[in-house]
């Protein structure tokens, strides 16, 4: 993957509505002008995120649905890349513990998360020294310093975090049609966006969200061994 050869992206802000306090969302359009790409901020003075990995090996697979219903929280979307036998493909961390070991020469990004922020690194800068609360490995990136990388077109439903300067909010994305990649990367770095990385994709792909007066349930073609998961944070 390489990084856009062209300038400055041109930034269109994006019009944010809020669902809750310290939550928005916002509907960006693909490049064909009737796709939409769902938004979801949660900022992190208000909510937390957590990676959720199944018991057992491989982990038991759950919906982001019954996830969200049984640990009553705010949010859950799909995590990364598992193998025919539901077992996860590259890092995992889970409540500060390590469940699947980091995946070595891969051109793969790792979300990492920790009490109030979060980051998007490239697998060859991971430093095990520095703790995470959660963790996941997953490819591509979408987005480094604001600017979108070059990737192989593919089209595909499409699960993705991003991140504004300074990691305070996460962004949940769901695109629940087929989309290529840099059409994504390329919205993405227009509403001003610093990094982005996919979720694992296609049938994966879901979302369960009960915000407010916001309620949105857009199922997968299965369940999955690992989830994002939002998470209020008890009123101080």
């Amino acid at each position: 993957m390489l990084a856009a050869s062209s300038p400055a992206v041109a930034q269109k802000p994006i019009a944010w509505q809020e669902m809750g306090p310290g939550a928005t969302r916002a509907t960006l359009l693909a490049s064909d002008g009737v796709t939409p790409i769902l938004l979801f901020r949660f900022r992190f003075d208000r909510f937390r995120a957590e990676v959720v990995v199944g018991a057992g090996s491989p982990p038991h697979a759950e919906t982001a649905a019954d996830l969200r219903r049984r640990r009553r929280a705010v949010a859950a979307v799909n995590g990364g890349f598992f193998d025919e036998r539901g077992a996860p493909l590259g890092l995992r961390i889970a409540q500060s513990r390590e469940r699947v070991p980091v995946r070595r020469n891969v051109d793969w990004g790792v979300l990492l998360l920790d009490a109030a922020s979060a980051r998007i690194v490239h697998t060859h800068d991971l430093d095990h020294r520095d703790p995470a609360v959660g963790a996941i490995q997953v490819g591509p990136r979408l987005l480094v310093h604001g600017q979108p990388l070059r990737l192989k077109p593919q089209r595909a439903r499409r699960t993705a975090v991003a991140l504004e300067r300074g990691g305070d909010a996460l962004t949940l994305i769901v695109v629940d049609a087929p989309i290529d990649a840099n059409d994504l990367a390329a919205r993405l770095a227009e509403g001003g966006f610093e990094s982005a990385i996919l979720l694992d994709g296609g049938p994966s792909t879901q979302l369960a969200l009960d915000v407010g007066n916001t309620h949105l349930d857009l199922p997968g073609g299965y369940a999955v061994p690992d989830l994002l998961l939002i998470v209020g944070r008890p009123p101080r």
